[in-house]
């Protein structure tokens, strides 16, 4: 059976989002991750970063909506799941009204085990890389 995948190698797609403090606050109260780091504007004062910073799952999420763009761009048919993420760092932090541009590039296509293989990216306005990842598609076929 030749099944061929809904991308090919270098197909990508974008997404753009201001990160808010009210972006940071739904997410904490999602996760349960209220940290200093995010919530104190005080304690971060005596940091490095002189503010509070967003959450870096928060930021790498935005990964995930692009991941769900490029499959609607595709026009994509076939079901797929997130088989995972590979070599994910947080690179520079994020800071509340930072505007992010979530980059998810296909780098490689494994027709045999259906799966898709992308390079995630997310820069800040200021073009600087916050997030990096690789992340694995994986599809199924459709009993019709």
């Amino acid at each position: 059976m030749n099944i061929q995948l809904p991308f090919q190698v270098g197909d990508t797609i974008s997404y753009t989002k201001t990160i808010s403090e009210s972006d940071v606050y739904l997410f904490a109260g999602i996760t349960g991750d209220f940290s200093q780091m995010h919530m104190n504007e005080e304690f971060m004062k005596n940091t490095p970063y002189k503010t509070r910073i967003a959450h870096g799952v928060l930021v790498f999420a935005l990964g995930s909506t692009a991941s769900t763009l490029i499959q609607v761009q595709a026009r994509s048919e076939m079901p797929s799941v997130s088989y995972g993420y590979d070599r994910l760092r947080f690179t520079n932090p994020v800071f509340f009204g930072d505007t992010l541009t979530a980059h998810y590039t296909i780098i490689q296509i494994d027709e045999e085990n259906l799966k898709s293989y992308a390079k995630v990216e997310v820069y800040n306005q200021k073009g600087e890389l916050c997030v990096v990842a690789q992340h694995i598609l994986k599809f199924f076929t459709v009993d019709k």
